[in-house]
């Protein structure tokens, strides 16, 4: 930025500081609260995540019930059909009457597709037998071979089973297991699947030695699919006062998959992010694998508020926004800055060009009042005098013709005028300055064009674009003044031989204090309003300026005035005091 810089330790530092620590502060507090935001979102989490955790658990637990109900009966019923004896009935096929009595068991659960295979292995012999054909090489292998040897190996398994007492009643031999319950186990059955287990119990004989194995080899998959239906439809697996009596399904978003992840069942939707509990259900159940989680939609029924939004953009927007304010102010305070620098130097400017005409006519009216100058040194001295009174004028006039524009207040007042003569008449005025400069001002004007124009703001327009011409150009210089009718406009141009305008800077000369950067460190003096003004007029005219390079080397000023009347409601223009604002 030419001239003196918007520095630290100026006025504006105070302010600078404040809106950075506005800015600071408005990033601290939006820290916090995102950070509190996080923090109750984890803690809203958390709580869910309990919740998903307590329905897990309440999910495995009815689980194993119901699979237990399922099984166990089939299990209990095929060995009790098996080890019952009537005296006089032959000896019952071991494999046929188990999976016979077991299948008929199954059939009032729903669950019987879920049973493969039924087995029965002698222990004694170390023999097994398959019910089914299908994969019963398989199966009967693996039994008589690594299943056989693993209960072998551990007495404790063998040992474990419950003894078995006889009575005597109505002539039937009855066989049944000490106590109430059945001892009910499960293994993975691994040359049928990641999903096959055999579920088994141990029969024994009278005296209590373990002699068989009865098994069921069950997919779980297809077992726990119709028991989650069920689960799914019943009362939530939370507490009743949370769910007021909701399904499951309403509640919660629940799925099963294998541990290769397919999917074997899922109910709920999906589940809200960073709220499921996953878990691994017993071998009983194929070490099938839940996932259980809180739906997002039901949230606020668990958590006071619910599960809180992320409040990131909201934060991130109105941080941006803050800077955003920010940097308006700022850039608000140097363009203040930048006006004020302006101003001084516009003040500047003004006192320097009223100071050299002043002095002129306060030295040469001393020599006239002195009575010491002959005659030709006294009508030298009064037509300096006349010209510097001239200038002084026109530039009183620029002052008066900015400050109006400045306060909305310049009017013009149009009637029809003859372009030619008063284009002569403004150059025949102008032309004393010009020579002292030693430029000379060619006219070229057509004649009998008539246009609506206010006779003293076209005079005040090329006065300021003569002087500009003269002021820039070189001592010598030739300027030609030109007025045509092109279409329905007036166009008025003025020539100089000086070094022109940039292309980049052609558009900030009209701006008020814009002076070309060249021209800022010359002795060319200059109060940077005069093209401002001639804008001013000439768009009070409702007409354009424009400047590019002349035919013949350095500038060309163009002005271009409607020939018609400007609209009765059109009001005055704000673009000077708009940019000056600026």
């Amino acid at each position: 930025m030419p001239g003196r810089r918007w520095l630290p330790g100026g006025r504006p530092v105070p302010l600078l500081a404040l809106l950075l620590l506005t800015l600071a502060l408005s990033g601290v507090l939006a820290y916090q609260a995102q950070r509190a935001a996080r923090s109750h979102r984890a803690a809203s989490e958390g709580a869910l995540r309990d919740y998903a955790a307590f329905a897990s658990w309440e999910l495995e637990r009815r689980l194993e019930s119901a699979a237990e109900h399922a099984l166990a009966p089939a299990l209990l019923h095929g060995r009790m059909a098996v080890e019952f004896t009537v005296p006089g009935e032959p000896p019952r096929d071991a494999v046929a009457a188990f999976a016979a009595a077991a299948r008929e068991k199954l059939a009032g659960c729903g669950c019987a597709g879920a049973v493969r295979h039924p087995v029965v292995l002698e222990l004694e012999s170390g023999t097994a037998r398959v019910a089914e054909p299908g994969g019963s090489a398989a199966l009967r292998e693996w039994a008589e071979g690594p299943f056989l040897a693993e209960l072998r190996a551990g007495a404790d398994t063998l040992s474990a089973a419950r003894a078995v007492t006889v009575r005597q009643a109505q002539g039937t031999v009855v066989r049944h297991v000490a106590g109430s319950a059945l001892e009910m186990r499960a293994v993975p059955v691994p040359p049928l699947g990641p999903s096959a287990v055999l579920v088994y119990t141990l029969g024994a004989d009278a005296g209590g030695r373990p002699t068989r194995v009865y098994g069921l080899v069950v997919d779980a998959r297809a077992l726990v699919r119709p028991l989650m239906a069920q689960i799914a439809d019943s009362a939530a697996l939370l507490p009743p006062s949370l769910t007021r009596g909701a399904r499951n399904a309403e509640v919660l978003s629940l799925a099963v998959h294998a541990r290769d992840g397919s999917p074997v069942f899922r109910a709920g939707g999906s589940p809200a992010a960073g709220t499921a509990v996953v878990d691994t259900l017993g071998p009983r159940l194929g070490g099938l694998v839940t996932r259980v989680a809180v739906r997002p939609e039901v949230a606020g029924r668990l958590v006071i508020g619910g599960l809180p939004r992320s409040r990131l953009p909201l934060l991130v927007g109105v941080f941006a926004l803050t800077l955003g304010l920010v940097g308006v102010a700022v850039l608000q305070l140097r363009r203040q800055q930048e006006l004020l620098r302006l101003r001084g130097e516009f003040v500047a400017g003004v006192s320097h060009e009223l100071r050299t005409p002043l002095a002129q006519i306060r030295l040469f009216s001393d020599l006239l009042e002195s009575g010491r100058l002959r005659e030709e040194q006294q009508r030298r001295s009064v037509r300096i005098i006349g010209e510097e009174a001239r200038r002084l004028t026109y530039l009183v006039e620029n002052v008066l013709r900015f400050s109006r524009a400045e306060r909305h207040a310049d009017r013009i007042a149009p009637e029809p005028t003859e372009a030619a003569p008063l284009v002569r008449e403004i150059v025949d005025a102008f032309a004393p300055l010009a020579r002292s400069a030693g430029a000379r001002i060619e006219v070229e004007a057509q004649e009998g064009v008539v246009a609506h124009l206010d006779r003293d703001a076209v005079r005040q327009v090329l006065l300021n674009l003569l002087d500009n011409a003269v002021k820039y150009g070189p001592r010598g210089q030739r300027i030609v003044v030109g007025a045509a009718r092109e279409g329905g406009h007036l166009v008025l141009r003025v020539d100089d031989q000086g070094p022109g305008v940039p292309r980049e800077e052609r558009g900030r000369v009209w701006e008020p204090y814009r002076r070309l950067a060249r021209d800022v460190e010359s002795a060319t003096g200059g109060s940077g309003i005069g093209l401002a003004v001639v804008r001013e007029l000439v768009e009070l005219h409702r007409g354009e300026t424009s400047v590019e390079d002349a035919p013949g080397g350095g500038a060309r000023f163009t002005v271009r005035l409607p020939l018609g009347p400007r609209p009765a409601a059109a009001a005055p223009s704000d673009t000077l005091n708009a940019t000056a604002g600026a």
